[in-house]
């Protein structure tokens, strides 16, 4: 067997000879690996160790060569025969065939590691250049240094493939609509996809328990049974309490307490308390609401951290404005192009703007005549009630 081993050319042909040609390449690899080691420990000459790194390397790619060899032939067989009965099907010659279960129970595989070797199978290219690039570093190519490149590629692809979806939907044009009153108890004529938005904070109302009471409950009672709502609340103990003690619709739960924290903001710093670089926002769920929409992991942690607008910039037109990839990220996450985004408090229009950038169609509400000025002169389209 030792002389199989060493040359790749001489691969068994059938799955049960393959994992014990597998298995005894295996095993003599873990012996010329500790011969390496041996003379590593005593100093041995250099071209001894070249030429045992050398074996090492031949029987490592002829184990992966079988097991690539094993994930094609298993592919390639019936996962079930008709009413799970073993052996019930029958080739050509009248021969009873196995299932797929059946060869993994007769090989002494486990149906992970058959899912591996079907992986190294989909992936020759990536074998390939892991051969290569172990024989360039004087290494030994393993089944899991593949494995741990094909998870880099699928990452890699599924983050570009996030990027290339977030850059379509931003080509995508939605509408606003301000208008120009009160949002305290407003909801939509049919009820909205998403409640995104940023009430005054407990530093600008008299009572903030009874503003809580005033328009939270009616606010998600108008977001649909499959929508989300994120509720931006200022980072002080008495308004914390209020929302988190506020009765929800029995439709909506409170999933989580989100983060929003920055580190570009300048002011004096407090004597007698920390300084204060962090809101929160409420993340609330309606009871069939599907799962998120996140493929990019930095963007899913529950401490969102960017950098709040910055008025040397230009792009800072209220105190409290939240960044616009705040916003985006949002909405990308819990609505589809299309979707119907609400916010009562809509003050410069950032929340608004941000989903007509989406595709969506951004709704709201703001009191002050001068803060809907400015969300207008920013390209929000006003809204005339009837």
């Amino acid at each position: 067997m030792q002389e199989i081993i060493v040359t790749q050319n001489n691969l068994p042909t059938n799955i049960d000879d393959l994992a014990k040609f597998a298995l005894i390449g295996r095993e003599k690899l873990v012996a010329v690996r500790a011969e390496i080691r041996a003379i590593d420990k005593v100093g041995l000459a250099q071209e001894v160790r070249e030429q045992k790194l050398r074996e090492a390397q031949d029987i490592s790619e002829a184990v992966l060569d079988a097991e690539v060899r094993i994930g094609e032939l298993m592919a390639k067989v019936p996962k079930a025969t008709p009413n799970n009965n073993p052996y019930h099907e029958k080739d050509t010659a009248d021969v009873l065939v196995k299932t797929k279960a059946d060869v993994i129970r007769d090989a002494g595989f486990t149906p992970k590691q058959v899912q591996r070797f079907q992986t190294l199978a989909a992936h020759p290219e990536i074998v390939a250049q892991a051969k290569a690039e172990a024989r360039e570093n004087d290494d030994i190519v393993s089944r899991s240094l593949v494995l741990s490149m094909v998870k880099a590629q699928k990452k890699a692809t599924d983050i570009e493939q996030a990027k290339a979806s977030i850059a379509e939907q931003q080509r995508e044009s939605g509408k606003t609509l301000l208008y120009v009153g009160d949002g305290i108890g407003r909801t939509l004529k049919h009820k909205c996809d998403l409640l995104l938005t940023d009430p005054p904070y407990s530093t600008d109302v008299a009572d903030i328990d009874a503003f809580v009471d005033s328009w939270l409950y009616k606010a998600l009672e108008g977001v649909k049974d499959t929508g989300f709502a994120y509720v931006f609340i200022g980072a002080y103990p008495d308004e914390m309490r209020a929302y988190l003690s506020a009765k929800t619709p029995p439709h909506m739960k409170l999933e989580q307490v989100l983060v929003w924290t920055y580190k570009n903001t300048l002011g004096q710093n407090p004597k007698d308390r920390y300084k204060q670089n962090w809101q929160a926002c409420l993340f609330y769920r309606g009871e069939h609401a599907p799962a998120l929409d996140c493929p990019l992991t930095n963007e899913q942690w529950a401490v969102q951290e960017i950098n709040a607008p910055d008025g040397r910039q230009g792009d800072r037109y209220h105190a409290w404005q939240k960044p616009m990839e705040i916003a985006e990220r949002f909405i990308r996450h819990s609505t589809k192009p299309g979707a119907v985004v609400f916010d009562p408090f809509a003050c410069t229009g950032t929340f608004l703007l941000a989903a007509a950038k989406l595709g969506r169609k951004g709704i709201g509400f703001e009191i002050d005549p001068e803060n809907a000025q400015i969300a207008f002169d920013r390209g929000c389209r006003r809204g005339v009630e009837g």
